[in-house]
């Protein structure tokens, strides 16, 4: 169960957002101009996107997002993740650079399609439900996207 109100919730939506959208621009800037980095500057598109719509459809503003010690738990380290897959922090170098950095989008996709599932459970605005419930539904066709690429390597 999550120890968070709705606005928390948005809160730790955008700050999850936010490291996507840094972390995606970092690898499709790394792959350069190739299906893969095509792919991952999608994906930045798309954490932007998402960003807009949490911050101005429901009055969060994007500056509430700063990290805060209670809500790490929710989110999830994208750089760590990345330097245990061997991608240096957003960008490895060599054949394996394609498939270490979606396997890093598959992890954060996966992660943010959990954390807004379990938190359209729990909210009790019904607009804020079918906001995280609409960006989950988003966030799988990410992930689909991501291992149909993967599957293609």
């Amino acid at each position: 169960m999550l120890d968070l109100n709705e606005i928390e919730i948005l809160q730790v939506a955008l700050a999850h957002e936010k490291q996507a959208k840094t972390f995606y621009e970092r690898l499709a800037r790394r792959q350069g101009d190739t299906p893969a980095g095509d792919l991952f500057a999608f994906l930045a598109d798309e954490e932007e996107r998402h960003i807009r719509k949490l911050s101005a459809k429901h009055g969060v503003p994007a500056f509430e997002a700063d990290w805060q010690e209670k809500y790490l738990p929710y989110l999830i380290d994208l750089d760590r993740l990345a330097w245990e897959e061997g991608v240096d922090a957003g960008g490895a170098e060599g054949p394996d650079a394609h498939r270490k950095g979606l396997a890093v989008a598959r992890k954060a996709e996966a992660h943010a399609i959990a954390f807004y599932h379990q938190a359209a459970e729990v909210v009790e605005d019904g607009n804020v439900r079918n906001l995280l419930s609409d960006l989950e539904s988003e966030e799988r066709i990410h992930l689909e996207k991501i291992e149909a690429f993967l599957k293609d390597l």
